[in-house]
């Protein structure tokens, strides 16, 4: 069973401006009608339709203050950032007083290893600090580079 649809003038100005939105061609075959939908009309004739408020320009700064990335990044020597992490890791309670060596390696992307000898003792999940070391490299990664002097 085929439907009967009726396309109102209102229906041709919605499809008309779908149109124009999605810069598709207008249909010659649907024109747009000669006399202005009689809902759209001002209520009174010799009032003009009010231009819309200007859009006051908002500058975007790429890096905010407080954002994660830095302006521009500093160098560091891997001996220096070796020395970072392992005071970060030495900052939580249950880190071991001794016993753990960060090794900082790479180029561009570099990464960090943490070695756990026999001298930090029984060490309960040695790859939850191993995880922990990789999360405080890639904090720094975001502010430094690896300096090779």
């Amino acid at each position: 069973m085929m439907g009967i649809f009726i396309v109102t003038e209102y229906d041709k100005e919605i499809i008309s401006l779908a149109q124009q939105i999605l810069g598709q061609p207008k249909l010659k075959s649907d024109p747009m009608p000669a006399e202005p939908n009689k809902a759209l009309q001002s209520v009174e004739p010799n009032v003009q339709p009010k231009a819309p408020p200007p859009v006051p320009e908002v500058k975007v700064d790429a890096h905010p203050e407080g954002s994660d990335l830095p302006q521009s990044r500093q160098n560091k020597t891997a001996a220096e950032l070796a020395q970072m992490i392992e005071a970060d890791l030495a900052k939580h309670p249950q880190c071991p007083r001794r016993g753990f060596a960060v090794t900082v390696y790479g180029t561009t992307l570099w990464r960090a290893m943490l070695t756990i000898t026999p001298a930090a003792g029984p060490i309960r999940n040695p790859q939850e600090w191993r995880d922990l070391t990789e999360e405080l490299a890639e904090r720094l990664r975001k502010r430094y580079d690896l300096d090779w002097r």
